[in-house]
């Protein structure tokens, strides 16, 4: 277990201090020497490590093609619950970059990540992440609940991760749905979410100023039971339902105007004012973890996963840190503190000095360096060389 930990500290190492090939880590130039992990493993002990390290048995697989990464999710998924649930959450899909060959391997067009293994992700508006589930197709690992998809993946999100009631939840138009809204009504769960056009089913909106209707700031809006739905234009046509608001209020906001080169006021709908607020919780993790993201790379089709939950569980901590335990830590800083902690306190220094760099005996021992004068000399043989 000590040497584990040593591996963790030199991966989370590799995110801040970068370099070309990792075995540069452990040598002694000084454009390259790191002496913090050269003095708590020998270089031929983390390779070994590198190269035998296995998450899970093959018996266990069951036709997961994620079995073996599973049992990383579900330890993570149950020490993330160290937090209380936030009353903002998010929903939302993270990109694990991956460019090799995978049957679940995914491709979004547009997106920054495009290739890569895709999670269902639960997180707070302030990028805590609650819960995770690996999209794997037919075998993720989420009740199916005849809604659609996209609702499967929010009730699918919220059931298995336990969010009591009253927790409201924000997700983009691939979750929202109509009958989404009403089921998470019926759960006690707020809803709020923006909506494809083809989602709509033909509703017949109000507008709210009949000779602004074609305007920028102009507003549609349509209040049915407990469910409200905006549409409001602004750069482009946005449309949102929820049902934690039912009734219209708008607020004051600022928008740039292309032509006129300046900021104009507009009045915004105060659920469009919620929903740019609280959405995005996910993605801000997802920015978090690729900061100083593990440098060390390896063949393995499951090593990106691997290490994106490693960061993830040190973002995670250092946002628990800094809430409750009212740390000044940045995250780069706390990262340090954790690597070189667990660097210091379970590495075992070694006894030698090791094999002297090759690069600082070539650089030392060049000939036109060495003060002779090197010119051509005729051996007078065959060749007059």
């Amino acid at each position: 277990m000590d040497e584990l930990l040593v591996f963790y500290g030199v991966l989370l190492t590799s995110g801040y201090c970068t370099v070309p090939r990792r075995h540069l880590l452990w040598s002694l130039d000084g454009d390259v020497h790191n002496s913090s992990i050269s003095n708590a493993m020998r270089r031929n002990r983390f390779d070994e490590i590198m190269a035998s390290i296995h998450v899970v048995d093959n018996t266990t697989c069951n036709n997961d093609p994620f079995f073996k990464v599973r049992p990383i999710f579900q330890e993570l998924n149950s020490s993330y619950k160290i937090l209380p649930f936030s009353k903002w959450l998010s929903v939302d899909e993270s990109m694990i970059p991956y460019y090799g060959r995978h049957g679940y391997k995914q491709f979004i067009k547009g997106k920054p990540i495009r290739y890569g293994y895709k999670v269902w992700s639960l997180a707070s508006s302030g990028g805590y992440l609650y819960h995770m589930e690996p999209y794997a197709g037919v075998h993720t690992l989420l009740p199916e609940t005849g809604l659609g998809h996209g609702p499967s993946v929010v009730l699918g999100l919220a059931e298995q991760a336990g969010v009591p009631g009253g927790c409201n939840f924000t997700h983009d138009n691939l979750f929202t749905t109509l009958s989404l809204i009403d089921e998470m009504t019926k759960r006690g769960y707020g809803c709020t979410g923006t909506m494809r056009q083809n989602q709509l089913c033909d509703v017949p909106f109000k507008p709210m100023n009949e000779f602004q209707k074609l305007q920028r700031g102009s507003t549609e809006v349509l209040s049915e039971g407990e469910k409200l739905l905006v549409r409001w234009r602004d750069n482009s046509v946005v449309t949102v339902a929820s049902n934690v608001e039912n009734v219209y209020i708008e607020l004051p906001t600022r928008r740039w105007n292309k032509e006129r080169k300046a900021y104009e006021y507009l009045q915004q709908p105060q659920i469009i004012h919620s929903y740019n607020q609280q959405m995005g919780g996910v993605d801000l993790h997802d920015l978090q973890v690729s900061r100083y993201h593990c440098t060390i790379r390896s063949k393995k089709w499951w090593w990106p996963i691997y290490a994106w939950t490693l960061h993830s569980a040190v973002v995670n901590s250092w946002l628990f840190h800094r809430d409750v335990m009212d740390g000044d830590y940045d995250l780069l800083g706390f990262q340090r503190v954790v690597a070189q902690s667990l660097l210091k306190k379970f590495g075992t220094a070694p006894k030698g000095q090791g094999r002297p760099s090759s690069m600082s005996a070539a650089v030392t021992d060049i000939p036109r360096f060495d003060g002779v004068a090197h010119w051509p000399i005729n051996t007078v043989d065959m060749q007059l060389r």
